[in-house]
């Protein structure tokens, strides 16, 4: 249902559905267009809003590892993730300019490969990176997902790397609200 509502921000900022998924879509075009394959990493230091919600959908439909970065944490420790993951791409927020900058710097993500939202120097901006990228649905779709990192109690933070599903994006979607039905979680 493309004209629900799917987000509301802090702040009065809503997005229906159908842009919503424009917007990932977009997204996933703009990651491929930098050289994105299944199987990579995009690492995201962001605050809860659109564009984490947009970045989990790309990744989600296209094949990638999400790793969401606490925006806590110290330059050193974003660099560390972005190097053990192997990063190919990350996306900053502008709230938190000086540590995406000097972590990228650090874990050597190419240039071509650091994302802003608002302005961080050295990286492009996302809209910047999305503008003439396609809205429609992407072609050879296949199942991303969350790579997460552990608290580190036995030394370095360790990532979650599960092997990725060779599976359509929509099945997986539908067997997780199966899941959430069968153990009596409400969603949508």
């Amino acid at each position: 249902n493309p004209d629900r509502l799917a987000v509301a921000e802090v702040g009065g900022r809503t997005l229906k559905a159908g842009e919503l998924a424009a917007e990932a879509n977009r997204l996933t075009h703009a990651l491929r267009k930098l050289g994105l394959q299944p199987g990579d990493a995009v690492a995201t230091c962001l605050p809860n809003g659109v564009e984490m919600i947009e970045a989990y959908l790309a990744a989600f439909q296209a094949g990638f590892y999400l790793v969401p970065i606490n925006h806590h944490l110290v330059a050193s420790e974003i660099a560390y993730i972005l190097s053990d993951s192997e990063a190919k791409a990350f996306l900053g927020h502008e709230h938190f300019a000086d540590a995406c900058r000097a972590a990228a710097e650090e874990a050597g993500v190419p240039a071509s490969g650091r994302l802003s939202v608002g302005k961080i120097a050295g990286f492009t901006p996302l809209a910047d990176a999305m503008a003439g990228c396609s809205s429609e649905l992407p072609e050879n779709r296949t199942a991303g997902q969350v790579m997460n990192y552990t608290s580190g109690t036995t030394g370095r933070p360790k990532g979650v790397r599960r092997t990725l599903p060779p599976a359509d994006p929509d099945l997986m979607g539908s067997l997780y609200a199966l899941f959430l039905t069968m153990f009596g979680i409400q969603g949508e």
